[in-house]
């Protein structure tokens, strides 16, 4: 089949308009879940949700083999002569 000129550029405009619609929906759909998770990481009971006070959750305050012990300072020093 061979379509003409004009054929051809009202497939590729319904093509476009199509394509345009699905990208604006896409968009909205990016924004309802970007403002679930903003309105989620302020609730402490949502899992992976960061915490109120910021940082780490307490169980990510474990070191496994392999990994270097926190830096506490020298901990090991013997305390100051007027503390």
């Amino acid at each position: 089949m061979s379509e003409t000129h004009e054929e051809h550029a009202e497939r590729l405009e319904r093509e476009a308009a199509d394509m345009q619609a699905k990208a604006d929906a896409l968009g909205e759909e990016i924004g309802e879940v970007r403002e679930d998770w903003e309105a989620k990481k302020t609730d402490h009971h949502v899992p992976g949700a960061p915490s109120p006070e910021g940082g780490l959750p307490p169980e990510a305050n474990y070191t496994t083999s392999g990994d270097d012990p926190p830096d506490d300072g020298d901990a090991r020093e013997e305390p100051w002569p007027d503390e």
